[in-house]
């Protein structure tokens, strides 16, 4: 698996805010570099926060009995996919690349097909010595009818979001989104690029990129964060939009060993509750605040299935990847008019913990052409 590019995904999120799509008066950098992650079947080299905790809930699914089996599963999966998650809050790098695949449904107004990607490196590091964020989204149109044809440019962005360990922040804004040749919407791999430009807040101030202060959060205040974060409409630390802790989320899991690199990997397929997704509180907050949409709920498939996370986590806890399949339904904002509709995504995302995949030489050599460019 060296050196594989992120395949799948990508949800139409309709676009509140893509006005500042544009990068107009920026210096051109360049084509996108096409990151790819080539060390994520290597074992982790940095520490787990939440190692012990990971094992423990290992081991009690895999002490656990008879009838007991099915429910120390759904109990396990939920809290090891909590710690991954969280795990990312403490950790001193990380990498990932995520890759959606998705279409939304306007109902008569129109449909659209689009591809949206996401590399982020973040480098942790102290209040006294900062550390690094590198974090781009890429999102491509590959078909749209109606209402999303007509808004085609409103749709597509890329944006790119870099802070230095001086805590300034440079952004930078894409132009001529596109597919990398040989990588394109209908192949395995799609791969996207574009033409980087200077954008705004060039030098600006910003917060230290630092981990999160005081002691790690216990398993009751994971689910106390989730909730604080959905309600104050803060980036969430949980992946997926859902409130993974909540009562009666998780309908079905399956947890299998295997083996990565001379270490265990564990997969777990978690089968989610649509009904009591939608209904709780923080997960739906999250749902609509990701997706700019109102009144909105996740619904069965043709099968008649909820929502299905499937994850792989190292041994010591840390987050392999994961991919989310799901579809939902709401109300939809498309510049100020809200339509009702649906989507359907498939979200694929690798992380890397390597020092090849978190080296941070190219991104500064980018960014210090970038100065040099911009005067």
């Amino acid at each position: 698996m060296k050196a594989k590019f992120l395949k799948a995904c990508a949800l139409l999120a309709a676009p509140a805010v893509m006005f500042a799509a544009s990068a107009c008066g920026g210096k051109n950098i360049g084509e996108n570099k096409s990151y790819f992650l080539a060390d994520d079947d290597i074992y982790p080299s940095v520490a787990a926060p939440y190692e012990e905790e990971s094992r423990a809930a290992i081991e009690r699914w895999k002490s656990a009995g008879g009838s007991r089996k099915d429910e120390a599963a759904k109990e396990v999966a939920a809290e090891l996919y909590a710690y991954a998650c969280y795990n990312e809050e403490y950790i001193d790098k990380y990498v990932y690349f995520s890759s959606q695949t998705g279409s939304t449904d306007l109902g008569a107004s129109g449909s659209g097909d689009v591809t949206t990607q996401n590399y982020k490196l973040i480098i942790h590091e102290s209040e006294s010595t900062p550390g690094y964020k590198y974090h781009y989204t890429l999102k491509k149109v590959n078909e749209a009818t109606g209402t999303i044809n007509t808004f085609k440019s409103l749709f597509e962005s890329a944006r790119l979001r870099f802070v230095e360990n001086t805590n300034k922040l440079y952004r930078f804004e894409g132009d001529g989104i596109r597919y990398v040749e040989g990588h394109g919407a209908s192949s395995e791999q799609p791969l996207l690029t574009c033409d980087w430009e200077t954008g705004s807040d060039w030098g600006t101030d910003d917060p230290p990129i630092v981990k999160r202060e005081g002691e790690k959060l216990t398993l009751a205040e994971i689910e106390e964060d989730i909730v604080n974060n959905a309600r104050n409409g803060y980036e969430a630390v949980i992946h997926g939009n859902v409130n993974i802790l909540a009562d009666n989320i998780v309908e079905e899991a399956e947890i299998a060993e295997g083996t990565a690199d001379g270490h265990s990997v564990y997969e777990i397929t978690m089968r989610l509750n649509a009904e009591a997704a939608s209904a709780d509180e923080a997960s739906a907050l999250m749902l609509a605040n990701a997706n700019s949409a109102e009144e909105c709920g996740w619904v069965e498939d043709e099968d008649g299935n909820g929502p299905v996370i499937t994850f792989q986590i190292w041994e010591n806890g840390l987050m392999k990847n994961y991919s989310i399949d799901e579809s939902w339904e709401g109300k939809i904002k498309v510049l100020i008019i809200s339509y009702d509709g649906g989507a359907d995504s498939h979200t694929d995302v690798w992380y890397s913990y390597s020092d090849a995949d978190t080296g941070m030489t190219d991104k500064l050599e980018m960014l210090e052409e970038a100065k040099a460019l911009k005067g």
